[in-house]
């Protein structure tokens, strides 16, 4: 999780979770990447017309030979669960992120992450944390959102494009994709 677009400016992102609220059926997302280190854009929920602004900032990068990670801070405005009640709400994250050395067993790169996310509406902190583990064009993402956990198995079909399965808060299947230009 580097947090950069690499080669692509553009990353256009797509998620239907059927189950899920109005808000959180449907989403789509358009990230342009400034630099490698600063990608501003916009979400778009169309079952209620909602569009709101998202920004990754790469505070310090990581080094993929020694042992020092990423630092993001962002916004954004995403899906949380709370006491059972599900809720739309702007959030502001920051996380430190490092690829690990490949188990050579498995042929697989572990890729944690720990942080923590202001969720507004809740008027709280909230932890996060995942990690990532990559086998060549495949990957599965478990991931604590601050409020829910998720699970994503990603294929990766080329250089620009990757499909997901989702298991949203361990209980909604979805699916994904994103796009890079």
């Amino acid at each position: 999780m580097s947090g950069v677009a690499n080669q692509f400016k553009f990353v256009v992102t797509a998620r239907w979770i059927p189950e899920k609220s109005d808000a959180g059926q449907q989403f789509m997302s358009l990230r342009y990447w400034i630099t490698g280190d600063l990608g501003v854009g916009f979400d778009y929920r169309p079952l209620i017309d909602q569009l709101k602004f998202n920004a990754t900032y790469r505070l310090v990068s990581e080094d993929p030979k020694g042992w020092r990670p990423a630092v993001l801070l962002g916004t954004s405005f995403d899906d949380f669960t709370s006491k059972g009640v599900q809720t739309e709400s702007r959030s502001y994250f920051a996380t430190v992120s490092k690829a690990m050395p490949r188990l050579k067993f498995f042929n697989i790169t572990p890729s944690p992450y720990v942080g923590s996310v202001w969720i507004d509406r809740l008027n709280e902190t909230r932890p996060l944390a995942g990690i990532n583990l990559t086998h060549e064009e495949a990957s599965l993402m478990v991931q604590y959102s601050g409020t829910d956990t998720h699970l994503a198995l990603s294929r990766k079909i080329n250089e620009k494009l990757s499909l997901s399965a989702i298991y949203w808060g361990m209980k909604y299947p979805g699916a994904a994709l994103r796009y890079r230009f």
